[in-house]
């Protein structure tokens, strides 16, 4: 009995000496996890810390993005880097402190301008390995500073910076931009020499031969789709002929290699053989939006001079006025000094520029540079159209004899035509009327006389550059620009963009209703002559179909970019010279009729039409030229403690 009791004493320690050391392992596991608890929470919350600094890099970047692409630069003063966002140190407007709630953390960043951005930013030429190599770009550059506090803490977990350039890339070094869909499309053969762009989809198909002999590029669409390029037509997809050349970027390659044609309409997506001169799926690009032709709006407030044709609420013609720029509730005020001025400015050509006004000839001598008519039928739009007049000549020669008064909102003496704030003239043309805002307004701005552009004043400087901006239909009458020993950079951005020849004649083309086949100065007596154009083209273009990407394939052709300008006279024979650009930016706002609004309507001219490779020399860029605006990251910076 001793002995099982020994035994069964001795068991009980070793079973309690077990239990301790199972007890002191748990206890060591217990604090080993909760160590590795701890541990993987502190990592998962430098994790979140991190991603919400980093988003706050991106938040900043973007608006400093957002601010060039409303045509504007970010101002204002940073905080020192010794003591940022701390006390008074905070800096102002759009480089100072600013807190986000990312996260569950305050994400707190601050911006830094780079010294050099003072004078303008810096003129490069895109490098050899990116996407648009050779072209040029105004680059500014800035780091932003960002730190993740987590809560009720006041040491940072994640300190980040980004270095980037923002770079704003004229539009007018393309030959074709779109910011949409974009097809080219021609019957006969037709060479497009400079570089082709579409925020959307690419389409490329010819009756003949299309040969293009710069780079190609199609981005995708803001919402992420598109960025295809298509052999084929979008609007009968079954169809697809003739032969499509892209330059590949080897002088040795005799023709350059075809984009072949398959079963119908088809997307291209083996573009090894051109070398890198055709990039899809890239990534959008920024570009202005076509609101900024309004009343109001970044072209109207950066003007040289604004004059609009007034209307009363009934449609009937109030006058012409030199607008305010500064718009009052809502309300457009007269500027009745700058007015009087105008209105007294001669036409250069008295004989051809006195505008019938409801019907009723203007007795001689009562040209003006500015005037207005209403006798216009658009067969294209389905209605007479009031038209706000210019003759370009006559226009500068009365801003160099009253530059005293008529530039700007306030005289000014130091103004002249040879201006070169914003690369050189810019005027805002506009039509103010119950309609302004409609879908199909009814109202355009026509100019002629513009084939040179410079004054015949004696003494008068020599003109920088001439842009013509109006929110409505332009109309480009006869030549413009053509004079080539006083070629100067020239632009018309518009809602839509028509051409009329240098045969057009008010007394007989212009009436106010639709003209028959038949009539002497109908249809059959609205023959053209050869003109030439030397100016780039901003503007609305249709859409087929009504519809980006594939919803609009099959749908209405729009008449492709071989039919960017709008026609309204018999072509057939004649030839149109055009030297320049074609940017779209969208469908027009108020000109939006049918595009055949019954037949007959125009024959298309001979299009002897190129790019104008001076665009691409920064200082023959027309005035306001606009942009589209992309990031460069440069450098990215983590740090580990402050």
């Amino acid at each position: 009995m001793r002995t099982s009791t020994r035994n069964q004493g001795f068991v009980l320690v070793t079973v309690l000496a077990i239990m301790a050391v199972l007890a002191i392992l748990a206890a060591a596991y217990f604090l080993s996890t909760q160590v590795e608890i701890t541990s993987s929470a502190s990592n998962a919350n430098r994790t979140t810390g991190f991603y919400a600094a980093e988003a706050g890099l991106n938040l900043r970047g973007q608006e400093i993005r957002q601010i060039f692409q409303g045509y504007n630069r970010p101002t204002g003063t940073s905080p020192s880097t010794a003591t940022p966002c701390t006390g008074s140190d905070l800096g102002s407007g759009d480089f100072a402190c600013k807190d986000f709630s990312l996260s569950g953390r305050t994400v707190r960043t601050y911006v830094v301008e780079d010294p050099a951005n003072a004078s303008g930013g810096t003129s490069i030429t895109l490098g050899p390995n990116e996407q648009f190599a050779g072209l040029n770009a105004v680059e500014y550059r800035y780091t932003v500073y960002s730190e993740a506090f987590p809560p009720n803490d006041s040491r940072p977990e994640a300190i980040v910076q980004m270095v980037f350039r923002s770079r704003l890339v004229p539009l007018f070094q393309f030959a074709a931009f779109y910011n949409k869909d974009l097809e080219i499309l021609p019957g006969p053969a037709m060479t497009i020499n400079g570089r082709v762009h579409a925020n959307g989809d690419l389409y490329l198909n010819a009756g003949d031969t299309l040969d293009i002999t710069g780079q190609v590029t199609v981005a995708k669409r803001a919402d992420g789709s598109g960025g295809d390029l298509y052999r084929g037509r979008k609007d009968a997809t079954t169809q697809c002929g003739g032969t499509v050349r892209i330059d590949d970027a080897n002088s040795g390659t005799n023709p350059d290699p075809a984009v072949m044609c398959g079963a119908g309409t088809q997307a291209v997506t083996d573009v090894t053989p051109w070398n890198g001169q055709v990039h899809t799926g890239m990534n959008n690009l920024t570009v202005p939006a076509p609101d900024q032709l309004e009343p109001g709006q970044f072209y109207w407030q950066q003007a040289d001079l604004a004059v609009a044709l007034v209307l009363n609420s009934d449609g009937s013609v109030k006058g012409i006025e030199v607008p305010n720029r500064t718009i009052t509730g809502g309300m457009i005020t007269d500027n009745t000094a700058l007015t009087s001025t105008l209105l007294a400015c001669p036409a250069r050509d008295t004989a051809d520029l006195a505008y019938a006004h409801n019907g009723t000839a203007p007795g001689p001598g009562t040209a003006k540079a500015v005037d207005w008519s209403n006798s216009f039928y658009d067969s294209r739009e389905g209605k007479t159209v009031t038209m706000l007049e210019v003759d370009m000549g006559g226009l500068l020669d009365c801003l160099h004899q009253q530059r005293a008064t008529l530039f700007g909102d306030s005289p000014s003496t130091e103004k002249d035509i040879n201006d070169t704030s914003g690369g050189g003239l810019a005027l805002y043309f506009t039509v103010i009327g119950p309609d302004s805002a409609k879908a199909s307004s009814g109202y355009a701005v026509r100019v002629r006389d513009g084939s040179t552009l410079s004054s015949t004043v004696s003494g008068a400087p020599a003109v920088k550059g001439v842009t013509v901006v109006t929110d409505q239909a332009a109309f480009v009458q006869g030549d413009y620009n053509v004079d080539g020993s006083t070629w100067r950079p020239a632009s018309f951005l518009s809602d839509s963009l028509n051409v009329l020849s240098d045969a057009w004649n008010k007394t007989g083309h212009d009436q106010t209703s639709r003209p028959s086949a038949g009539a002497n100065n109908g249809w059959s007596g609205r023959g053209a002559s050869n003109t030439e154009i030397n100016a780039a083209f901003l503007s609305g273009t249709d859409t087929t179909g009504g519809a980006d990407g594939t919803a609009g394939q099959n749908g209405a052709y729009n008449g492709g970019l071989e039919n960017y300008p709008r026609f309204h006279e018999n072509w057939s024979g004649k030839t149109l010279t055009y030297q320049g650009s074609f940017v779209s930016l969208g469908e027009p706002q108020h000109a939006t009729g049918s595009w055949h609004y019954g037949a007959p309507v125009y024959t298309a001219p001979n299009r002897n039409w190129s790019f104008d490779t001076r665009y691409y020399d920064p200082s023959n860029l027309p005035p306001l030229a606009p942009r589209f605006v992309y990031l460069k990251q440069e450098r990215f910076v983590r740090s580990y403690r402050r």
